[in-house]
C-alpha cells in the first residue's frame, strides 16, 4: 500500500509536468530567440531579392528562432552610407560594398569584390572561402580602427555589371576623353586618367541626370538592375562587356560589440547563412538572361568594346594598381596575394575547362 501511495504522488508530479502530451514552459526554458535588423539595398531590383533570400536561410536554418527584417537602402541612413551608420551604432548590422567605403577604408578596400579587370563571382567566391580575403579584412578593419566585423563570404554575389550606358559607342580610348561620366571605385580613378571628367551620382539620380545632360554616360550595375531602373527607356548606347567592375558584390557587415553579445549557438548558423550567396548568384545569373532577352525584345542593341580598347583599360587599371602599391604597403601585400590566388585557380579552369565561344553568336 506504501509502494502504492509513493506511485501515486510520482505520477501526480509528472502530470503537472505535460498537458496533453506537450511539456509546459516551466519544464523546459523556452527556445532563445534572436532579431537582426539590417539595412541593404533599395526596394525595387534583385539586388534586395538576394538579401532577402540570405534572411529566408536564417530563419530556416535556425528553425524560427533568428528572425530577420530586411531593410531597403535609405530606411535608417542614406543608401551606400551603411559603413557610417555601423560606426556611429544607428545600425547594428548592415548588408554593404566596400566600394562604398573607400574613404574609411582606403582604396585596399576595392579589391574585395566589384573592381576593374578583377576576378569574376566563382573566383571571388573561392577566394573568400578558401585563400585570404578574411585575414586582409581584419587588418584592413583593424588599420581603419573601426569596430566593425565581415561575417561569411559574399553575400550578395552576381556576375559582373554592364559596362554602361552613353550618347555614343565607345570605339577608342579618345571617345573617354571629356565627357561627363557617373562611375566610381577604383574604376573611377581609371575613368580619370582616360580623361573622363568623373561625376558622382547616387543611383536613384542616374535616370533624370542623363536626361537633362547632367552625364554623357553612366555605369551602374547588372543587366536586370539595369532594367529595372528603367535604362532602356534612354535614348542611349548599351556597351558591353563589364570590364569596370566584374562583379557585384556585398557582404555582411556587424559591429563587435553586437557580434559578441550574439548567443554562441546562433554566431556559426550567421555564418553558414552569409556563405550562400554563390547559390543566389546562380539566380541572380538567370535574372540577368531574363533582362538581356528583354531588352533585345525592346529593341535595345548591345554594343561592345573593341578588344584593344579592353586590353587598354586593363592596362591602365593595372597601372594604377601598381601606383596604389607604391604607395600603400597593405594594398600592395592584397593585391600580391590575391592575384596569386587567381593565377594558381585559372590555371585549371583556363586550361582544363572547355570554352565555348565558338558555338555562340553573342560572344562574336
Amino acid at each position: 500500500m506504501k509502494k502504492y501511495g509513493i506511485l501515486v504522488a510520482l505520477l501526480a508530479l509528472a502530470g503537472s509536468w505535460f498537458v496533453g502530451g506537450a511539456l509546459l514552459p516551466s519544464a523546459v526554458a523556452a527556445s532563445p530567440t534572436y532579431k537582426m535588423d539590417l539595412q541593404c539595398w533599395p526596394q525595387g531590383g534583385p539586388y534586395f531579392e538576394q538579401v532577402k533570400f540570405f534572411g529566408k536561410r536564417i530563419e530556416k536554418y535556425s528553425s524560427g528562432r533568428i528572425k530577420v527584417n530586411v531593410l531597403p537602402g535609405g530606411t535608417v541612413c542614406p543608401m551606400t552610407k551603411e559603413f557610417d551608420a555601423l560606426e556611429t551604432g544607428a545600425l547594428k548590422w548592415a548588408v554593404t560594398s566596400p566600394n562604398f567605403s573607400l574613404g574609411r577604408l582606403g582604396r585596399v578596400g576595392g579589391l574585395f569584390g566589384a573592381d576593374p579587370a578583377g576576378p569574376n563571382a566563382t573566383e571571388l567566391f573561392a577566394w573568400y572561402r578558401y585563400g585570404e580575403a578574411h585575414t586582409f579584412w581584419k587588418e584592413v578593419l583593424e588599420r581603419a580602427k573601426a569596430n566593425i566585423m565581415v561575417i561569411g563570404g559574399p553575400l550578395h554575389l552576381t556576375g559582373a555589371e554592364s559596362f554602361g550606358w552613353f550618347k555614343k559607342p565607345i570605339t577608342s580610348l579618345n571617345d573617354f576623353k571629356g565627357i561627363k561620366y557617373r562611375c566610381m571605385g577604383l574604376y573611377g580613378e581609371v575613368a580619370k586618367k582616360m580623361g573622363a571628367a568623373v561625376v558622382n551620382l547616387p543611383g536613384g539620380e542616374i535616370y533624370q541626370a542623363y536626361e537633362r545632360g547632367v552625364i554623357d554616360g553612366f555605369e551602374y550595375c547588372t543587366p536586370s538592375m539595369d532594367l529595372s531602373a528603367g535604362f532602356h527607356n534612354l535614348k542611349a548606347v548599351r556597351m558591353e562587356p563589364g570590364m569596370q567592375s566584374t562583379t557585384s558584390l556585398s557582404v555582411l557587415m556587424v559591429r563587435k560589440d553586437t557580434w559578441e553579445k550574439v548567443p554562441d549557438e546562433f554566431k556559426p548558423i550567421i555564418e553558414a547563412a552569409a556563405w550562400g550567396g554563390i547559390e543566389d548568384y546562380a539566380w541572380s545569373t538567370l535574372e540577368d538572361a531574363k533582362a538581356i532577352r528583354k531588352f533585345e525584345e525592346l529593341g535595345v542593341k548591345t554594343h561592345f568594346l573593341p578588344q584593344e580598347v579592353q586590353r587598354e583599360i586593363v592596362k591602365q587599371i593595372e597601372t594604377l594598381y601598381e601606383e596604389l602599391g607604391k604607395s600603400d604597403p597593405l594594398f600592395k601585400k592584397v593585391a600580391e596575394s590575391r592575384n596569386q590566388f587567381l593565377k594558381e585557380f585559372r590555371s585549371v579552369d583556363y586550361v582544363v575547362q572547355p570554352r565555348y565561344e565558338w558555338k555562340y553568336a553573342f560572344s562574336k
